[in-house]
């Protein structure tokens, strides 16, 4: 028995150091970064020509912008991107790009009656994607973008179709070098005018997206 009993032992020391000097060629993984990226409008863009009137941003104002099918590309590959981290993998985002809100942060109701003006209030910034993705080195973000509508109020109400020029592709295409981290936020702040986005055709106006990513910071 005790010599049954030493092999024993034996043979589990020499298994133990076989399998703990095997190497099985696949590495770890990496824990994921988050991508986050926001959109406001220019803070210099507040008014537009609507037949011969002067219209300027007011409290009640809406030009909804419809947001989906963000990537994220390394070369030819790509990461998709989710309006948030849930796990009901939202694909887009709604908008309201005039939406304002006042110098501490808080919206700007359309029942508010204190007047606003560019020294009181500001554009709000909205989260349009804030996605998980495998850390490393990116050079491109995309996104679909488009609009149907505009709504102003100030001095007359004013409600016009939008629409992108005739051959625009929803999509826009930002080269950029981002880098995302495991475990840490990479934010990529983005900027549009969207009243100069804004030319006049017959009845409508003509959507030409003047955008540009204006930041992209490790957080």
């Amino acid at each position: 028995m005790q010599k049954r009993s030493l092999y024993g032992v034996l043979c589990c020391v020499v298994l133990y150091l076989y399998f703990s000097g095997c190497q099985t060629g696949v590495e770890p993984s990496p824990n994921p970064g988050i991508l986050r990226i926001t959109l406001k409008a220019d803070e210099a863009d507040t008014t537009i020509i609507i037949q011969s009137d002067t219209s300027r941003f007011s409290r009640w104002d809406e030009f909804y912008f419809f947001i989906s099918q963000g990537r994220l590309y390394r070369g030819r590959n790509y990461a998709l991107l989710y309006a948030d981290l849930t796990i009901e993998r939202t694909p887009g985002t709604i908008l309201n790009i005039l939406q304002r809100e006042w110098l501490n942060g808080a919206p700007i109701k359309p029942t508010d009656v204190t007047e606003i003006n560019t020294k009181n209030s500001r554009y709000s910034k909205s989260v349009i994607f804030e996605s998980y993705v495998p850390p490393g080195d990116y050079d491109s973000l995309s996104f679909a973008l488009i609009a149907y509508e505009i709504l102003t109020f100030v001095p007359k109400v004013y409600q016009n179709p939008v629409q992108l020029p005739m051959g625009t592709a929803p999509q826009i295409q930002f080269p950029a070098h981002i880098t995302v981290h495991e475990d840490r936020v990479t934010q990529i702040d983005i900027e549009i005018s969207p009243f100069r986005s804004l030319s006049r055709y017959r009845d409508s106006f003509l959507f030409d997206r003047k955008i540009k990513i204006i930041g992209v910071q490790n957080l």
